[in-house]
């Protein structure tokens, strides 16, 4: 028992080693692959090639920027219009419910008042009915 936890301790040192061995190289190779044994002139050329090409790809993308921004300020519009409406939405909502506040007002006043109206008109109707009544007998 104890030699193969002894094995497999060591195997898993050994791999640990290797690992790091593996992974220093790694890490050293794209510095070692950035050292160029070109002349300054040829630094030179490549530099200016890379800049056409820079050049060439903006050129290439700049339609795509144009229409990429025209469609972003068309999207910006249309979220401000959308918002005005939204808003113009909102604040008829509000003046339909403070008119319905108001009719739902004004009603219950004319049922109170048509409710008082009609409870004298009976009671004075009460009233006199049962005075008639009261001396007829």
């Amino acid at each position: 028992m104890q030699t193969s936890q002894e094995n497999i301790s060591k195997r898993l040192k050994n791999t640990r080693r290797c690992t790091m061995i593996l992974s220093l190289i790694l890490l050293s190779a794209p510095a070692w692959a950035q050292k160029s044994g070109l002349t300054p002139s040829e630094k030179q050329t490549a530099y200016a090639n890379a800049l056409l090409d820079s050049a060439y790809r903006y050129e290439l993308l700049k339609p795509t920027f144009i229409s990429l921004r025209s469609a972003y300020e068309y999207q910006g519009k249309e979220v401000s219009e959308l918002r005005n409406a939204l808003r113009l939405s909102g604040l008829q909502i509000e003046l339909q419910k403070q008119s319905l506040d108001a009719a739902r007002r004004q009603e219950s006043k004319v049922a109170k008042t048509r409710f008082w109206k009609g409870f004298r008109i009976g009671l004075s109707i009460g009233v006199a009915g049962g005075l008639l009544i009261g001396l007829k007998i």
